[in-house]
């Protein structure tokens, strides 16, 4: 019977959480048709949506009213919801204009958004740049700056800065701590063309899941090793690891370079069988 800032909010970062971008900026357009105004939570929210969204438009707006309200300097999370919403746009200049802004709270946080924001959208080198200034403000790289930098030397071929950053991951005693981590280091050297690395890294992660067995297979057939990429299939499903549609992908293309029907004709199969077709 009265829904206040909080109730509006909640229904908002719910549907934001979910993935449900335009529903999310529906109720936020809703909550201010009738009258109550947004708070920082809000904001944060739908800034969320808008990055989510490609909503460029309505995040400038809510960039000059956060502005206008003097929330920006206040509030470091918003201050980095912003970079983001605008990096993801692929609004880099703007998510860069509000990065410098932030200069006094910045966190590791802010750093991390501005970095994915270049390597999302193919500035690698300039991705690389920004990871060391962050290192030379002191700064200390967390799990997500090592997977997005990781990310970048994948796309760049940067071996040797994945090799460093390997070094530091296992310095700090993180591979045995993070799949996504241990999956990225596994795509790093594969896209490199460094397939014994990938592997030992591989048999390194504490507790592999489709994602990392994806990365390997991947690896193999993309480096047109295509046996041993069938039996890293073989070896997952022994483990009890459920191949999904990437995997099925991945080995469809291994069949038909070395022209595996009957293999291929399974995979066929099983994939019905689980409505993935």
């Amino acid at each position: 019977p009265a829904r206040n800032v909080v109730s509006w909010t909640a229904l908002i970062s719910g549907y934001t959480q979910h993935g449900h971008g335009e529903e999310a900026l529906k109720c936020f357009r809703q909550m201010q048709d009738t009258g109550v105004y947004p708070n920082a939570i809000t904001y944060i929210s739908i800034l969320k949506a808008c990055g989510m969204t490609r909503s460029l438009e309505i995040g400038e707006e809510i960039d000059v009213e956060v502005r206008k309200q003097g929330l920006f300097l206040k509030n470091i999370v918003l201050g980095n919801s912003l970079v983001a919403m605008y990096a993801k746009c692929g609004a880099l200049d703007k998510a860069r204009e509000v990065f410098e802004h932030i200069l006094p709270k910045r966190d590791v946080v802010s750093w991390n958004v501005l970095i994915d924001g270049y390597a999302q959208h193919g500035f690698g080198h300039e991705a690389l740049k920004l990871f060391r200034q962050m290192q030379d403000m002191g700064v200390y790289p967390d799990v997500i700056t090592f997977v997005c930098i990781l990310k970048t030397c994948s796309n760049l071929g940067s071996l040797d800065i994945g090799k460093d950053i390997d070094a530091e991951i296992r310095k700090r005693g993180l591979l045995r701590k993070n799949v996504v981590l241990g999956t990225a280091l596994v795509d790093m050297y594969s896209k490199c063309g460094a397939l014994e690395k990938a592997q030992e890294v591989f048999d390194e992660i504490p507790k592999w899941d489709v994602v990392s067995w994806n990365a390997l297979i991947t690896a193999y057939v993309q480096n047109g090793l295509v046996n041993q990429a069938l039996e890293c299939l073989r070896k997952m499903e022994d483990v009890g690891v459920c191949p999904n549609a990437v995997t099925y992908i991945c080995v469809l293309k291994a069949c038909g370079i070395i022209g595996s029907l009957e293999i291929g004709e399974d995979i066929d199969a099983e994939s019905r069988r689980r409505g993935l077709l």
